[in-house]
């Protein structure tokens, strides 16, 4: 049988060898490759935790600020709301109400009057039997006290027109009646003002109320005239004198009928709205001070009261 002869291999041995190197070198080539893409990963990775902020403090870090637009509440919620400027309320009508012959009316009614809740002035005559305490009395509820001061009237001695003990008489000396007026002062406990009791003889004698006035101002006393008479220049000296001083437009109660105190008490009011201010007198009546207990609160509102010194320029 005859041996069948090998053929030679498709490949030589040198060329394998060539063929292995060349994948060697191949391999090494992919590796080198895929080495430098991962090490440049890792170095951008690297890089970004470098810029990242470090990490915060353990201390509680404060919140931003907010905005004032943020800060802003709406209405009623939870912040009050400044308030409008209130309006002016209109000036009301001031009277001043004198209250005369405080001294000889008994407390029991002095107490009475001076229970208002207004302000007034209490004048108070010199050495009646109860000069200090109605002065006292009057005082504690805040009364505002003037002297009441006796002059001699037109028709005296006539039934009524006795002044009263020490009164300023016409046929006295300067010197007599300027220590009747420091006298009757020194009577008076709180006093702050003066106003005259009767005197229609004295008010128009601008030489005798020169001299009374003149001893009112060396004490620092306002003056109220009464105008007992329609002549008296008594307001018009005090005037001359620089003396704080006012009128009486209104006597409150000659006719002590209710009817005919409350149409004076209109009629004040009347003059208290076209002037601006007012001064009435009445007297410790125990009529004036019935009417007064209903006049004076169905007028609250209307007008302002004031003390005599108030209206006084």
């Amino acid at each position: 049988m005859a041996v069948r002869k090998r053929g030679k291999s498709r490949f030589s041995t040198p060329a394998l060898a060539l063929w292995g190197l060349a994948m060697l070198l191949l391999g090494l080539g992919l590796g080198l490759v895929l080495s430098n893409q991962g090490c440049g990963k890792r170095r951008a990775k690297a890089g970004e935790k470098q810029e990242v902020s470090p990490a915060p403090s353990p201390r509680k870090a404060k919140p931003a600020a907010r905005s004032q637009e943020s800060l802003a509440l709406p209405k009623g919620a939870g912040r009050d709301e400044v308030p409008r400027k209130a309006e002016p309320k209109p000036e009301l009508p001031r009277m001043a109400i004198v209250i005369d012959d405080f001294g000889y009316a008994p407390p029991e009614l002095v107490r009475r009057v001076c229970a208002q809740p207004i302000p007034f002035s209490a004048a108070v005559l010199p050495y009646q039997e109860f000069t200090q305490q109605s002065a006292r009395i009057a005082h504690d509820a805040g009364k505002e006290i003037l002297l009441h001061l006796p002059m001699e009237p037109i028709g005296y001695p006539g039934l009524g027109k006795n002044p009263g003990p020490d009164a300023v008489m016409f046929d006295l000396s300067e010197a007599e009646i300027r220590n009747r007026v420091k006298q009757a002062l020194l009577d008076v406990p709180w006093r702050k003002g003066v106003n005259n009791h009767m005197g229609s003889r004295i008010t128009p004698d601008k030489k005798r109320m020169t001299w009374i006035l003149q001893e009112i101002k060396n004490v620092g006393c306002f003056f109220v005239d009464s105008r007992t008479e329609k002549e008296s220049v008594a307001y018009d000296v005090a005037a001359s004198l620089k003396i704080p001083s006012v009128q009486r437009k209104v006597f409150l109660d000659d006719d002590r009928a209710f009817e005919e105190i409350a149409k004076q008490w209109e009629r004040a009011l009347g003059i208290a709205r076209k002037e601006g201010q007012v001064l009435i007198i009445g007297h410790i009546y125990p009529e004036t001070v019935e009417a007064l207990e209903k006049l004076v609160p169905r007028t609250l509102g209307q007008v302002e009261f004031v003390r005599a010194s108030e209206l006084a320029k």
